[in-house]
């Protein structure tokens, strides 16, 4: 992750990733495959940890969204992790863990009606994912927002960025209002 904040990881190279790690070339291999399964063994597990500190639906799903979020933006940076997007990935991308976890609480959020329906679920997901990443890591070795900064974004991101239109009672004309 030190790495991804001073390049991309398309230009990482498995030794420069071994050397940071202090591990032996054979040994990396013994792990992963290639970088795309390393990138991929992290998220995972940075989704079944948040799995665990979430301890399933019971909460409302915005909180759960902001502790997810909070997690996510103190995270080192993750977009350098990203892949560069194939032609077949735009048309139809895999879910990541992260991105599949995310889903689900805005999933379950709408079923109680504590969330918007009108917003696709995994749409929701991307942007608050996307928006964690863009502010996410340490602001100091980044120089990255302040803290207060990061508050804002994620509210814009988990409360949108409308104000909410007052809502209108409605009666048919030349009826009388009831007493």
């Amino acid at each position: 992750m030190r790495l991804c904040a001073a390049r991309p990881f398309a230009v990482i190279t498995i030794e420069e990733i071994c050397a940071a790690a202090d591990v032996a070339r054979g040994t990396f291999f013994l792990h992963f495959r290639g970088k795309a399964a390393l990138r991929e063994a992290l998220d995972r597990d940075l989704a079944r940890a948040l799995r665990a500190r979430l301890g399933g639906p019971r909460g409302s799903a915005l909180s759960e969204l902001r502790v997810l979020a909070e997690v996510l933006v103190a995270q080192p940076p993750r977009a350098c992790l990203a892949p560069a997007p194939t032609r077949r990935d735009r048309e139809q991308p895999a879910p990541s863990p992260l991105h599949e976890l995310a889903e689900e609480v805005v999933r379950r959020g709408q079923r109680r009606g504590e969330l918007r329906r009108n917003v696709s679920a995994r749409l929701a997901a991307v942007l608050l994912i996307s928006a964690c990443d863009a502010v996410g890591g340490d602001p100091a070795a980044r120089g990255g927002p302040t803290a207060e900064a990061r508050n804002e974004i994620l509210h814009a991101v988990l409360h949108g960025l409308a104000e909410p239109k007052p809502r209108l009672k409605w009666r048919a004309a030349g009826v009388a209002p009831a007493r």
